[in-house]
């Protein structure tokens, strides 16, 4: 028996009323326009919630909205997802801005170090399942409308029960991009998932292109991945339920959280913190597994002030931000997060391993 829509729940009028609002106030060629943005390099979910608005604001309130993505997108399966469903993305550093009424945010928040928001345009909309950083300064600019939901797996399921609440179902390459973004941001609903989560989860995937989806699963891997898994397995510690792996400087940075992905499933370990220097930039990863505890307060601990971060359940990530790339500095930034990851567990590990750490290859 098919699921009944959700009940209503007031959010999709409260959005519509600050779109008309925002449209009304706006430029008269600006009227009507709509700008979805979302974080740097977006992943799986950023990428879905950002397609699954855009048909809610197209057909549902009929308004133009166009999607750009600032910084490139580097992880093999992100990439796949956007060939493969051609998803139509602008570049954020070509877009005109007065083409347009307003900004939505999507998988982000305006005080968010990896985000940029325009500052001559204002914040309509926020959607957004992640932990507000305590050491990022309060966003300047009002928001209109704002629907952050901390315990939701994935902002894709909250975007999904927009549709839904609009009487709108899901076309083949909105329901695969939804799909796609509440899948690998829930580990298949194994991670953090609520029943938000299980219902976006089922009904997208009826509607979804399957081939597309097996395919964005099993995308070809570049020459750089393996080189990186290399390095990454060479300078990886275990320090009892912590894998350490400080990679130096990356050709890829998505090697940083698929390596974190990759080490916690050692035997063993209850956390995994991954970082690479790649540009001006020191990019960390960090996951927990199930018992061990949010992901989010010991990224917090690990950055110490430092660059910015952001998280929800078993998943972290931060940046910090480098005066230059060379490799003393990186190698400068790495012995600081080494020394704090480390005073998490104490001088030494639980099992008695020494500071330095036991390789997990001889």
């Amino acid at each position: 028996m098919p699921t009944p829509p959700p009940e209503p729940s007031g959010r999709l009028d409260q959005l519509k009323a600050a779109l008309a609002a925002a449209s009304a106030a706006a430029d008269l060629k600006a009227r009507g326009r709509f700008l979805v943005l979302t974080h740097r390099g977006p992943d799986p979910d950023a990428l879905g919630a950002c397609e699954g608005l855009r048909q809610l604001l197209n057909e549902g309130m009929g308004y133009e909205p166009v999607v750009a993505t600032l910084g490139e997108i580097h992880r093999a399966e992100n990439i796949a997802l956007v060939e493969e469903l051609e998803l139509d993305l602008e570049d954020y550093d070509s877009i005109d801005h007065s083409r347009f009424a307003g900004v939505l945010l999507v998988d982000t928040q305006p005080e968010f170090g990896h985000t940029v928001v325009p500052d001559d345009l204002p914040v309509v909309a926020v959607f957004d399942h992640h932990v507000k950083p305590t050491t990022e300064p309060e966003a300047s600019v009002p928001v209109a409308f704002s629907d952050v939901r901390l315990k939701v797996g994935a902002t894709s399921s909250m975007i999904q029960g927009y549709l839904e609440e609009a009487g709108l179902e899901a076309d083949s390459t909105t329901a695969s991009a939804l799909f796609c973004g509440v899948r690998y941001d829930t580990a298949d609903l194994s991670r953090n998932a609520t029943p938000v989560d299980e219902d976006a989860y089922l009904k997208t995937f009826q509607n979804a292109d399957r081939g597309a989806i097996a395919r964005i699963a099993h995308p070809p891997l570049p020459l750089n991945y393996y080189s990186e898994l290399s390095g990454a397995l060479s300078c990886a510690r275990r320090h009892g339920p912590l894998v350490l792996a400080l990679m130096g400087q990356v050709e890829n940075p998505a090697s940083v959280a698929e390596m974190a992905d990759l080490f916690l499933r050692m035997e063993g370990c209850s956390w995994a913190l991954v970082g690479a220097g790649y540009g001006d930039e020191y990019v960390l990863s960090l996951r927990t597994d199930p018992a061990f505890g949010r992901a989010y307060p010991l990224m917090e601990r690990v950055l110490d002030g430092q660059g910015s971060f952001g998280g929800h359940g078993h998943i972290a990530g931060g940046r910090i931000f480098l005066s230059d790339a060379g490799e003393s500095t990186v190698r400068a930034t790495e012995r600081e997060i080494r020394t704090h990851a480390l005073a998490l567990l104490g001088s030494k590990g639980e099992d008695g391993i020494p500071e330095e750490g036991r390789p997990l290859t001889s």
